[in-house]
């Protein structure tokens, strides 16, 4: 098998994708199953099905990671833990997380699984990858506007694994920061139901229609090696949405040029320009860029005309459909069967250093003719629509023997079943029993969180200007105010209009990169002079900057720290103060 340096992570929305993947080479693919995934409406897969692509993608030495990337309402709750069991024992890889709570409730009940953080955690920095560390989970799939040298942060100060896009569709905003499609269409986002309002024309001030939200589709196969070398560990293709042509089409070039660049990274590395078009031609939705790698933003990212997908040539769609998507890869073995009269049937079956042997029943002597080689060959190499193709078989057979096609049929159903199972052994990742579950205890923590809940209601209020400030001190009914942080950048003289009288929070930015860490010691100096009685966070990197700076206060969370579970409240509780619900 490959050996692999940097992981190649396709999507799949159904069957026929997942195959399409792992004929094209992926080294793991994500799908989701019919709950709590991000993309409701793919074809998704059943439990059942799930399973039965463990099994072909472990045959191969792949991986799946299953998408459990919404944030789950109470209700839904119960039937989280019977969801992901029988895909644990079955030898589930990982899955891939947005909710706070699901994370904790993964990794209590089920030890050994890999969990990833999604991107719709927008984690934009070494504070929340580490926050995240502590947690137990592996891998980190960082929001999609970091740039080259932001990845190799996180990656050298925290080494978990981090997971990037480089191919497919992108949002507008930061993922899982997004209400536009809740607010527009009543349709979350969060909860896997996005319905693309940014795709949709809108009018500019001249009556023009123009599509100013509809960002261009990312491609950056000419940045391999810029990202093998920032440390980047699995690269996602996007689009559980797409075809399994796109799928194949898409993950081969990719799997062409990894392998290149691996090989011999000293090579000049060069994208041929028939591949080149060849991925063009691929549902690209109106032009390409290369994300946000080595810019920050700007107009050229931005479609403008109509984000329609291109369509994909017809010669293109037919030659990937013959090499991928027609046939499926099949594991080469080789093989030894025994025909002789007065013994067993014996037939042995073998894939690299794995061998497994059947016997059947004791061969008869021919009365009329016997059974040659050919015709034995032929029966034990029908291997039908298992994950085997016979590539070497040797036939020790007498000359004058006779068995039934129905022994030999036998034979090989179970020499190749028996073979099948040993390599799973083999490939399956190692599990521990399960134990009872844990959420009693976190419905206790919840239930002791609610015993230190303020009796009556206080009016509180967001400030975000120097003016709007003054104005809320003019009331009295008023009992906190949240302060925002920016104010002060801009002018910290302002400290002088917070009055001793008044509760005030400072408020930190809704996004917390690289570029925010100079105004570290500005946060540090506001919260230490005893003006301000606690700090709204607005993302795990606060937290965990206030977790690493030995901030002492109240810290209260902002409606983008999502709480829509019980589980996820009972983990906030033990950490902050008070919380913010979703909008």
């Amino acid at each position: 098998m490959r050996e692999q340096k940097v992981e190649l992570l396709a999507p799949a929305g159904d069957l026929a994708c997942f195959r399409a993947a792992i004929n094209a080479g992926a080294d793991a693919v994500y799908l989701g199953g019919e709950q709590y995934g991000a993309r409701a409406y793919a074809g998704n897969f059943s439990s059942e099905e799930i399973v039965r692509a463990l099994q072909i993608a472990h045959m191969f030495g792949r991986k799946i990671y299953l998408t459990v990337n919404t944030l789950v309402k109470e209700s839904e709750w119960a039937e989280l833990i019977p969801y992901i069991e029988p895909l644990y024992e079955a030898g589930l890889d990982g899955v891939i997380i947005q909710d706070i709570g699901v994370l904790e409730c993964l990794r209590q009940n089920f030890p050994g699984l890999e969990l990833h953080a999604s991107t719709q955690m927008t984690i934009t920095g070494v504070y929340g990858a580490e926050f995240l560390k502590d947690l137990g989970v592996r891998r980190v799939v960082p929001a999609r506007e970091l740039s080259l040298d932001e990845i190799r942060a996180v990656k050298k100060k925290t080494d978990l694994e981090v997971e990037c896009f480089i191919h497919g569709a992108m949002c507008y905003a930061y993922s899982g920061q997004c209400l536009f499609s809740s607010i527009l269409g009543g349709r979350s986002g969060n909860r896997g139901r996005c319905a693309g309002p940014c795709r949709l024309p809108y009018k500019n001030a001249r009556n023009k229609v123009q599509y100013p939200l509809s960002l261009k589709d990312m491609y950056t196969l000419p940045m391999i090696p810029e990202l093998i070398q920032a440390g980047i560990d699995s690269f996602k293709i996007e689009g559980r949405m797409k075809s399994p042509e796109y799928v194949a089409g898409v993950t081969s070039i990719y799997r062409k040029y990894i392998d290149l660049y691996l090989a011999d990274p000293k090579n000049i590395f060069k994208i041929a320009p028939e591949d080149e078009q060849l991925i063009r031609q691929l549902y690209i939705r109106s032009d390409i860029c290369n994300g946000y790698y080595q810019r920050h933003n700007d107009k050229s990212m931005v479609t403008l005309t109509e984000p329609g997908y291109s369509g994909s040539s017809p010669e293109v769609i037919k030659t990937i459909e013959e090499q991928y998507i027609s046939k499926d890869i099949l594991l080469p073995i080789s093989g030894n069967v025994k025909i002789r009269a007065g013994e067993l049937a014996e037939l042995t079956f073998a894939y690299d250093d794995i061998s497994v042997t059947v016997t059947g029943d004791i061969v008869s002597h021919a009365l009329n003719r016997p059974l040659s080689r050919e015709e034995i060959s032929q029966k034990i190499c029908r291997l039908g629509d298992t994950c085997f193709s016979v590539s070497d078989l040797t036939v020790d057979t007498d000359g004058a023997s006779f068995v039934s096609v129905k022994m030999l049929n036998e034979l090989r159903r179970m020499a190749s079943f028996k073979l099948e199972q040993a390599i799973l052994d083999q490939q399956k990742p190692e599990r521990k029993n399960l134990t009872a579950g844990s959420l009693c205890g976190t419905q206790h923590v919840y239930r002791d969180a609610l015993k230190h809940k303020k009796e009556g209601n206080e009016l509180c209020t967001l400030v975000t200007t120097r003016e709007q400030l003054l104005t809320a001190n003019r009331f009295t009914e008023i009992h906190r105010i949240y302060v925002d942080a920016d104010i002060f950048l801009q002018e910290m003289e302002a400290q002088r209009l917070l009055l001793p009288e008044k509760e005030y929070f400072l408020v930190m930015p809704h996004i917390f990169r690289q570029r925010s860490y100079k105004y570290l010691p500005i946060y540090e100096e506001l919260l230490g002079n005893g003006c301000f009685a606690g700090v709204m966070a607005r993302n795990f990197e606060e937290l965990e900057w206030l977790d690493q700076s030995g901030y002492a206060g109240k810290v209260c969370t902002d409606h983008t720290v999502y709480v829509w579970n019980n589980a996820s409240l009972a983990f906030l509780s033990q950490r902050c103060e008070c919380v913010t619900l979703p909008l």
